[in-house]
């Protein structure tokens, strides 16, 4: 249909005397929540930069997620709050960003009642009635008493007040999808006999609350138009509570629909059809208001008839911008976008942590998003494998400027996700894949099919090709299947039976000849066996399931399988064997064994289709494939992307995201003048958030006659039991310039530190350092060890937390070691980490330990030019592994940071001992035998020194700031007699 543009015509909210505001375009953000909050409820730069994107891409109106108005009512981890006045400073920053962009700032109110957990927000549970909520986790909330409902009642209000504090234009009360407003309407919640027992009475007191708390400001109110179960709030008897509603003291509404009881309806399925919601609005016309709708509108055509048909007056849209911000251009000028395809990940990854998006790789992954960089002029590039990954990887080389060549073995670009769009379930697949060859096409990339290429091939093709780098993206190994029978030819994988029958599932379509299978058997219980035997079901097919899992689809969230598990589980033509393992197939029938019974023969209809996560994907590249096949590209870079070399599991979201990274590493590798890291070449950006009062440094110019002072810091580790903002006064009161501050603690020993933005220590070490011009230069400490975990949680997740926190402290470094013996690997990560520093300032700094995998100067000067980075010298750990100022001269220019202590040149004689001296007990220096004048002239004067000289027993006897005091005295005495030795340093004396 042609679009008529209405979309993009303005929109004036505003009645009864209230001053209006009007919306640029008739497109506002829904308030879908994201976790990209502080647990403390605080915004953050990650999450003020994604909402500033979408105000910069058009929107007329942009409204953060619901935000709890007392904590008590918090339901997310990481979810935003408006229960405190601290709040308003961060909020501030937002709407002022906003408005900078031309967008109207709003915020939603809200509170969780009954689905609010103790587990996450620390206080019990309150609601109308005593009734849990299971999907929220089952809590039995505590019925409020009716003076406990009038406070919360204030609460509302109280928020309301900080909300234009903070500048927001408009306030939406979230009265919809099971929360506390909603649970007073429904029958299912509330079984009250007092006056809060009338559905409407707590909401208009929230309304009349919030009118007087803000008597000139925009407020609305969000409906769910139908609850979903049975016993719940009818689409009819929901009309009726909001007739009952103050609506005179209201500007609009807002319908959603749904509650926790029947989430298909807040976020609902690809199955169902475009603006689900708009035969329901129309009974809400009545009430006069301006309308604002949500529900699957994810395309400028259904946008366009929904306002051109005043169904509504302006649209909240969520997924759609979330997979793409561009889509308010594709609405307003027909701009390209790329396309939401309504798989639920993004909801589904709420009780797992940041939302992240299929289709969107750059989002929600707990940083700004970091620009691919730029490839160097002529830069060829082949990407093996165009499945999600490869397409994924090609696009964002071509857009990086790189000449892409993509090679599949298929017929055509998608891979097995091409599979994915004719299942039931996923019917919005398709646009994914569209969008990816009108990308390929529009970009240039060079698309061959039909071409199988091994992993030994890669090399050989780089030089036939003439190719800078490869990118592989062609996933794992399949294993066969270690049943006895498996090597029947009925028994097949079931993306081969589907790509081998391309016409089954089109059976029952209008046309269709194609007759459906009468019956087959699924061994496994994944997402894809549930997907195909849902769909098969459909089409009137008997099915069979029988997998390990304990659920089906256990990789999958709940809202990707909320229509599909109860459709299977009510099917009398499916039957479900799960905890189950076959152990044999005799051609009919199969063997199934379980924890607890004996085995079980039982029929096994048609073909035995096998699925993939049961076989799971062998994701090793040996040292031998490396050297038989991607060596051959001599100096060619190669990366690797999808499940080859990523434990996540097999779905197609990990596969974009593995591509998406994968070519950022390889664009950062083919940047500026082609030498790996090259863009992060040169010093390390200044962060200091203060001014230095220069406390050791005018001190140290006078002694050295005027020379260039170097600045002196006070590492964490000298003073490991002390909090940060005590480390900045002691520090201060020393005389230090600077410190090095832990986020956490690396030992068990340690005590816990919190200095995640808006935390209460990260606002009293920032204070105390304005106070004393103390700095922070360098957050330690990290340690990767091959596990792709840190202290048990993901690695990444780790250290983007830290840096997070640097860039909030003005830092500039992220002090890392080694523990990973494969240091192939560890260059891998190391080169992500700097990518990912760009976004928050903070360049990763390797340190060689003695006592860990990088332990020499050349292998980390290696590494860290390899990955852009810059390493850290420890006069400790020279020392014990044989470091000389040859080797130390050779990476001048990439020390930004010298690490002081003193010992005896005899080491102690094994690991353990070399860990305790480097924690507890080194030297002070130049009180033992270490030349560290000659260590620190063969740097520039301007290279920093901190002192990090640990000792529990003399820390004890002269207290933390005696013991601090002395530091900086004795290291203020090395530095003031610098000379120029080029002995080698280990057992060197003075």
């Amino acid at each position: 249909m042609a679009l008529t543009r209405i979309a993009g015509t303005p929109v004036t909210l505003g009645r009864n005397g209230r001053t209006p505001k009007t919306l640029r375009n008739r497109l506002a953000s829904a308030p879908m929540e994201r976790n990209y909050g502080t647990t403390g409820g605080y915004i953050t730069a990650q999450y003020i930069d994604y909402l500033v994107t979408r105000a910069k891409a058009g929107l007329g109106m942009v409204t953060t997620e619901a935000t709890y108005v007392r904590a008590d009512g918090k339901g997310r981890t990481h979810q935003l709050g408006l229960h405190t006045d601290d709040m308003i400073p961060g909020l501030r920053r937002l709407t002022d960003a906003l408005h900078a962009e031309g967008a109207l700032a709003a915020v939603e109110l809200n509170h969780g009642g009954r689905t609010a957990q103790a587990a996450v927000s620390g206080f019990k549970n309150l609601a109308p009635s005593p009734v849990p909520c299971p999907t929220a986790g089952g809590e039995v909330p505590r019925e409020l008493t009716a003076a406990e409902c009038y406070e919360l009642v204030e609460a509302y209000g109280a928020a309301a007040r900080r909300a234009v504090a903070a500048g927001f234009d408009v306030i939406n009360l979230h009265g919809a999808h099971g929360y506390l407003i909603h649970q007073f309407m429904s029958p299912i919640s509330n079984h009250r006999t007092d006056e809060f027992a009338a559905p409407e009475f707590f909401m208009n007191l929230v309304i009349d609350a919030v009118r007087q708390a803000v008597p000139d400001t925009i407020v609305g109110m969000r409906v769910s138009v139908v609850e979903g179960p049975a016993d719940g709030i009818s689409a009819e008897q929901q009309v009726a509570i909001i007739a009952k509603a103050h609506l005179e003291k209201l500007d609009f509404l807002d319908i959603s629909a749904g509650s926790y009881d029947a989430g298909e309806w807040i976020v609902q399925s690809g199955e169902w059809k475009p603006g689900i919601l708009a035969d329901y609005a129309k009974a809400y016309r009545q009430f006069g208001l301006p309308l604002g709708m949500a529900g699957r509108l994810n395309s400028p055509e259904i946008i366009e008839e929904v306002l051109s048909q005043g169904t509504c007056d302006f649209v909240s849209l969520a997924r759609a911008i979330h997979a793409d911000p561009a889509f308010v251009g594709g609405v307003l000028r027909s701009d390209r976008y790329r396309p939401c395809i309504a798989c639920n990940v993004c909801i589904d990854n709420l009780g797992l942590g940041q939302v992240t998006c299929t289709v969107n790789p750059a989002v929600g992954r707990s940083r700004v998003p970091v620009p691919t960089p730029a490839v160097r002029s002529g830069a060829k590039v082949l990407v093996v494998g165009a499945g999600p990954a490869g397409l994924t990887a090609a696009r964002e080389l071509a857009e990086a400027g790189a000449n892409v060549t993509l090679m599949d073995d298929g017929v055509r670009p998608g891979g097995q996700f091409a599979l994915a769009e004719r299942m039931k379930s996923t019917p919005d697949f398709h646009r994914f894949a569209d969008w990816s060859s009108a990308e390929n096409e529009r970009l240039g990339v060079e698309v061959r099919l039909g071409v199988h290429v091994g992993t030994s091939d890669a090399g050989k093709l780089a030089r036939d090709f003439g190719a800078d780098a490869v990118l592989i993206a062609t996933g794992g190994h399949r294993p066969t299947p270690g049943f006895i029978g498996a090597d029947s030819p009925r028994v097949l994988d079931v993306r081969a039976w589907l790509a081998a029958h391309p016409d089954i599932l089109d059976a029952g379509k209008p046309g269709s000849v194609c007759v459906p299978p009468e019956a087959v058997t699924i061994w496994g219980a994944d997402s894809v066996a549930m997907t195909v035997a849902d769909t098969l079901a459909s089409l009137g097919t008997a099915v069979l399931i029988v997998g390990p899992q304990d659920a089906l689809a256990p990789e999958s969230g709940r809202r990707a399988k909320i229509l599909a598990v109860p459709r299977l589980e009510a099917n009398p033509k499916v039957r479900i064997f799960l905890s189950s393992t076959i152990e044999e197939f005799d051609g009919t029938r199969v063997r199934i064994s379980r924890a607890g019974a004996e085995d079980q023969w039982i029929d096994a209809p048609g073909e035995l289709l096998v699925s993939r996560s049961v076989l799971p994907l062998d994701g090793s590249i040996s040292l031998e494939e490396r050297e038989a096949g991607l060596s051959l590209a001599a100096s060619v870079p190669v990366a690797l992307a999808g499940t080859v070399v990523d434990t996540a599991p097999a779905i197609v979201s990990n596969a974009v995201k593995s591509g998406y990274d994968a070519a950022q590493r390889m664009a950062a590798a083919l940047a500026g003048s082609g030498s790996a890291g090259a863009e992060f070449a040169g010093t390390v950006p200044d962060r200091r958030s203060f001014p230095a009062k220069s406390h050791a440094s005018s001190e140290l110019g006078a002694q050295t006659g005027g020379a260039q002072p170097r600045r002196l810091g006070l590492a964490q580790l000298s003073l490991v039991g002390i909090a940060p903002p005590d480390l900045v006064t002691i520090a201060a009161e020393a005389g230090f310039d600077f410190i090095g501050a832990r986020v956490r603690p690396v030992t068990a020993t340690e005590r816990p530190y919190d200095l995640q933005p808006g935390s209460p220590m990260l606002r009293q070490t920032l204070a105390r350092m304005a106070d004393t011009g103390i700095t922070v230069e360098d957050i330690e400490f990290l340690l990767l060890d091959g596990t792709g975990l840190q202290n048990g949680a993901d690695q990444r997740q780790a250290w983007l937390q830290m840096m997070e926190a640097g860039q909030a402290l003005g830092a500039s470094t992220l002090t890392v070691a080694c523990a990973d013996p494969d240091l192939d690997r560890f260059g891998d990560h190391l080169a992500q980490m700097t990518l990912d520093g760009k976004a928050y300032g903070i360049v990763p700094t390797l340190e060689p330990i003695s006592y860990q995998a990088v332990r020499s100067i050349p292998q980390a000067a290696a590494l860290a030019r390899r990955a852009g980075c810059k390493i850290v010298v420890d006069a400790l750990h020279i020392n014990r592994f044989g470091g000389s100022l040859d080797e130390l001269a050779a990476a001048a220019d990439l020390v930004p940071l010298i690490q002081l202590c003193d010992g005896p040149s005899s080491p102690p004689g094994n690991r353990e001992g070399l860990v305790k001296e480097s924690r507890s007990e080194r030297g002070v220096p130049g009180e033992g035998e270490f030349d560290l004048a000659s260590l620190v002239a063969a740097f520039p004067a301007g290279t920093a020194v901190s002192v990090e000289t640990p000792s529990d027993s003399r820390v004890a006897a002269l207290g933390e700031s005696g013991w601090a005091k002395h530091l900086k005295a004795a290291a203020g005495a090395v530095l003031s007699t610098l000379t120029i030795n080029n002995a080698a340093l280990t057992g060197s004396t003075k």
